[in-house]
Formats: structure tokens, sequence, C-alpha cells
């Protein structure tokens, strides 16, 4: 279904399956989807946000739905016997062509919707492991997620099988699929890692077919690293850095160094600078601020947010605290936006703070992060005042 709507030219929006009611109205009136495809399991909750939100009801179509009251998806994918003499149009500037919305948790906890073009989808999948040939990907990540996408767009552009399981991520199917298929490219976040390293099935797995396990999405603690690598007798690990309005800024595929997320990739300038937007020097810490080859396209329906992340020389800001050495490599330090990242997902203490606050006897809180034990994801942990019950973490 994917590949046809960007085939065709048709924007889409991937949603999380675990997306609630309140995450999925909001996406839903950004984007105002003219089309919804669901599953049959959130097919009750997809409705209910559509009557919520959307303006002019879409038409809704659900897989493996055997009622006859709903429009099935399969019957958009039946053979017609004119495959062969579908020709993609031709629609013009791919710079100007919306190839896909992704979304983006801001500040405030709801997501954004992350324009994407086809030009900066081309650029973005040209420049991720042209020239290493993988035979199975492995990503637990969904459609929803940047790195699920780009490993969607990576297996179809290298041919290269993807593995696709409907289940979410366990250490147990993690080292079921390990056990079954020969894969040679895994990725997971830091906290996905240290579930499999904690797991009393880890010795008994073979992981010699692997050549690159990558990671991504938040702080990768060194013992972390080192423990996977000492599992990869014929592979290496890859520490990546990046956020969906830009794709991947920075990787040590070449060389590492410790606590580094290595060097920029192709494409790419990035610079630091410090609050009033004054270049600094390498060893400088500041906020990272990134350009690549193609313009950013703002944020869907969100022109005010989409001015704000960019300054006058369209450069993006990330929000993130960083330093360069004097052979390029980037240390990541801190973010300076106020966000919580818990096992892969962005939290914002904003938001937890307004749903503790609506318990009786809060009288006020604060949200804020503790590093786990292992240092890969935060703690979200209510400091209150004058509560009748103890709050200690969440």
């Amino acid at each position: 279904m994917v590949l046809g709507l960007l085939i065709n030219g048709m924007p889409f929006n991937s949603l999380s399956p675990e997306f609630g009611l309140d995450d999925l109205a909001h996406m839903m009136e950004i984007t105002q989807p003219k089309m919804v495809f669901c599953d049959v399991s959130n097919y009750e909750l997809t409705m209910r946000a559509v009557d919520l939100v959307v303006k002019n009801k879409p038409l809704v179509y659900v897989f493996e739905c055997e009622s006859m009251n709903v429009n099935k998806a399969e019957d958009l994918l039946k053979e017609t016997g004119r495959e062969q003499m579908f020709s993609p149009p031709y629609l013009g500037d791919s710079r100007k062509q919306l190839g896909v919305v992704i979304c983006s948790s801001g500040t405030t906890g709801f997501p954004k919707g992350v324009c994407v073009s086809h030009a900066q989808l081309i650029s973005i999948a040209g420049g991720m492991f042209a020239t290493v040939k993988f035979n199975y990907y492995l990503n637990f990540s969904y459609l929803f997620w940047v790195s699920g996408f780009y490993t969607m767009i990576m297996s179809l552009l290298n041919c290269t099988t993807r593995l696709i399981t409907r289940s979410p991520f366990s250490a147990d199917l993690c080292f079921d699929l390990l056990e079954k298929y020969p894969v040679d490219y895994i990725f997971t976040p830091p906290s996905y890692a240290n579930i499999l390293l904690i797991h009393p099935r880890l010795k008994t797995v073979n992981f010699s077919s692997i050549k690159l396990w990558a990671f991504s999405g938040s702080f990768l603690p060194a013992k972390i690293r080192d423990s996977i690598a000492a599992l990869l007798p014929n592979g290496r690990t890859m520490n990546g850095y990046g956020n969906t309005e830009i794709g991947g800024f920075a990787t040590d595929i070449m060389k590492q160094k410790p606590l580094s997320v290595g060097t920029l990739m192709a494409n790419v300038k990035a610079k630091i600078v410090d609050d009033n937007g004054n270049d600094l020097c390498n060893g400088e810490q500041g906020e990272v601020l990134v350009k690549f080859s193609e313009v950013f396209s703002g944020y869907y329906n969100n022109p005010e947010a989409s001015v704000e992340c960019v300054d006058a020389e369209g450069w993006f800001r990330t929000g993130d605290i960083a330093y360069f050495d004097e052979e390029g490599f980037l240390f990541l330090v801190d973010r300076k936006k106020d966000l919580l990242t818990y096992q892969n997902y962005q939290i914002a203490p904003a938001e937890m703070e307004a749903l503790i606050g609506k318990i009786d006897g809060v009288k006020d809180v604060a949200v804020v992060g503790l590093l786990d034990e292992d240092g890969v994801s935060d703690l979200v942990t209510a400091l209150e005042n004058h509560c009748e019950e103890r709050l200690e973490k969440i």
C-alpha cells in the first residue's frame, strides 16, 4: 500500500498502532485525510478519531475485516490485468512534491507532521549504505518511526529482504528471528539492546551472520555497545545521529571514538552556535545546527513551527547540545529541548505534569528524567507538593 502511494505521488501519514485516541485525533486534525487505512484491530478507535476531527469524512478501508459493512483494503490490491501497462505519472519538480508526512514529537508532547519531499527521500536514501550489500534487514520500528520508514526504502533500493512482523519488539521474538534467518543487518535503539543483553537466551543465540548492528534514537552507553560488539565474530557496531526533519546527520561506520556519534554524513553540513547564534570553535559546547542538500519542507499545516525551527540562513535547529573535536567527530552532551526518552519513546514533561495535576490532592508537580541504572532510558519521575499520596515513579 505504501509503495503504491509513493509511486502515484499520493502523500500519506503513517501513524503508530499504539496511538491512543488523543494522538490519532491530533494527527488527523492536522492532515485532514481524504482516505484512511487501518487494521481491523484498531478500526473502532480510528473511526472515533475520524468522527471527532476530520471535517470532510474520508473513505475508510480496513485490512483483514470480514464485516460486510466496511470497505476492504484488499479489494484495492486485486490484480486487474493491466499492471504491466502502468507508468508512474510525472508530477513535476520533486523538490515541490510532498512524498510523506512523518510524525515527530514536539516540545508539547503531541507529534508534528514532518513534511518530506520526494527529492529529500531520494537524497537521504541514496546516502544510506549505498556501497554496502546486506541480505536480510531486521528492524522492529514501525513505519511511524523514521528508522522504520527508511529501512523499508533501503531494502527496496538495495534489493534486500526485510523481515516484517506485526508483533512488537521482545527479546524472545528477536532471538527467534535471528535463529531462523541469516540476518546480517540489525537496527535497535540502545534500550532494546540492553533488554537482549540481560536475557537468559543470549548465550545460546548464534550471531555469526550479523555484519552490522546499528544503534540510534538515544544515548548509547559504552558498556552496551562493547557488550554487543563482543557477540559479533564477523561484524561490527555502528552508532548514528539524526532526526525526522533532516534524516541522518552523523555516523561512526568508518571510524569510532568513545562517546562520539561519529562524523558528518554525505550531503550534510553542521555547526555549533551559542545562545545568540554565534558560531563556536572546536571543543566549545552549543546547539547543533544542520543543513541538508535538500531544503527542509516544514511541518504540515504548521507554518509557525516551520519558521521557528530554522534560522535566517536556513540552518535547522536540532535542540541538541554538542561539540566537535579537532578531527570532526561530534559529541552529544545534552538535550536543549524539554523532552525525556523512555525505550525510544519521547515523553514531554509538560504533558505528564498536566496528567498528574488532575489527581485529587496534587497542588503542584514537576516531572524530570532520571537515567536508569544502565543509562539508556529516562525514568519519568514526578516531584509533588502537598499530595495526599506520595508520588514517586510513574
